[in-house]
């Protein structure tokens, strides 16, 4: 009786995608809020679809049948599960063929108001923001991460583990029996983020159902690190760097002490390259990274994202699946502060590169740079 009844519940999904969200990623752009046309002329493409519908395929309509959908007009919603083999109700249509925020809370209102019990969206910080506007803490969020920066609480670790979420929830026979936590929206100016400036701001509290491992933690700041070993590690990987590879030397403070060793200055939230010992490209996005690869050897140094444990997948999408695999698993080296390891919920390291195969290559047993010459063995995990 117990899995009829988790059949036969009615569960009613809100899916909202945000079209545009995550262009600017591999084109450098570290965010795409007021820039859609920019990222779009430098060969931005489209991801938020391809992860709403790997999502939607982990939640699976034959093994839900009865769920109902509710969904924006075409690229916010209706295509992703029209692909994915489920029927939806249209609640919203775009004011034109560019979305933007007014679409995103005018379909939240709207589902709010229709009684969803989750909305399921595809975006970044803004697009939770704009949906935690509407809806506050009267409807559960949930979101698919196809953002630039995604710092909020309220993100799976991965398309597919936002579809295994709801595809619980959804079979959940006594829907009081549900956790939910209340998980921190947050965001940033990105106009000062392109200039280098983070500002992360609290906007509230979602609620958002809580299962353990699938969903990721929200961004901490790295506070009361041992300055000192990360300094020495990062001047002994400075000192035996080869000077016939080039680097790409990947965002954030711990990866720029590599370049501050050798007396260059590059760009915090960039990825910088580097060769001979020489800076030759600042906030480099994917197709500049690919060029200056033709004909060397390509090497990658990442920092891992203090409380998530993310090393790609999260303000580094211009280190793409294609760069990362032509430096392959031997050319990259991931340093980091070990108390910033150790602080980790889960003890492990996440990849999100959008290729699920890359992620499952990348998966296991690695030796982090903690120090001039300590390593510390971690676990990294497809997200």
């Amino acid at each position: 009786m117990g899995k009829t009844e988790s059949v036969k519940r009615r569960f009613s999904l809100g899916i909202i995608v945000n079209p545009v969200a995550g262009l600017g990623g591999r084109v450098g752009l570290k965010g795409t809020d007021g820039l859609v046309e920019e990222a779009l002329r430098r060969g931005a493409v489209p991801l938020a679809g391809e992860k709403t519908v790997r999502a939607l395929h982990r939640l699976g309509a034959k093994r839900h049948p009865l769920i109902l959908l509710m969904t924006g007009h075409g690229a916010m919603g209706h295509e992703a599960a029209a692909r994915s083999g489920f029927l939806s109700e249209l609640v919203s249509t775009p004011r034109g063929p560019v979305t933007d925020a007014r679409d995103t809370k005018a379909a939240a209102r709207e589902m709010m108001r229709k009684g969803a019990d989750l909305i399921l969206f595809a975006g970044g910080d803004g697009t939770a923001r704009d949906i935690f506007d509407v809806v506050g803490e009267r409807v559960p969020l949930l979101g698919i991460p196809a953002g630039v920066k995604m710092q909020s609480a309220v993100f799976a670790t991965s398309p597919e583990a936002a579809g295994e979420i709801v595809s619980r929830l959804a079979a959940q026979a006594d829907p009081e029996r549900t956790q939910y936590r209340l998980s921190e929206v947050m965001d940033i100016d990105e106009n000062l983020r392109r200039e280098g400036a983070i500002s992360p701001r609290l906007y509230g509290y979602a609620r958002v159902p809580h299962i353990p491992r699938l969903l990721q933690n929200a961004k901490a700041r790295s506070m009361s690190l041992n300055e000192a070993a990360v300094d020495e590690a990062a001047r002994a990987l400075a000192g035996k760097l080869d000077p016939q590879a080039l680097y790409a030397i990947g965002p954030g403070r711990t990866t720029k002490r590599i370049l501050e060793a050798l007396g260059v200055k590059g760009t915090l939230l960039g990825t910088d390259l580097l060769a001979g010992g020489r800076l030759i490209a600042t906030d480099a996005d994917e197709r500049a990274i690919l060029a200056a690869a033709e004909g060397r050897r390509l090497c990658i140094i990442v920092g891992v994202i203090g409380g998530q444990g993310y090393v790609f997948g999260r303000g580094n999408q211009e280190i793409s699946p294609s760069v990362i695999r032509q430096a392959g698993r031997t050319g990259i080296t991931v340093i980091a502060a070990q108390e910033k390891l150790l602080a980790l919920p889960d003890r492990r390291l996440l990849v999100d590169t959008g290729d699920a195969g890359l992620d499952r290559e990348l998966a296991g047993f690695w030796r982090i740079v903690v120090g001039p010459d300590e390593e510390m063995v971690m676990r990294i995990a497809a997200a």
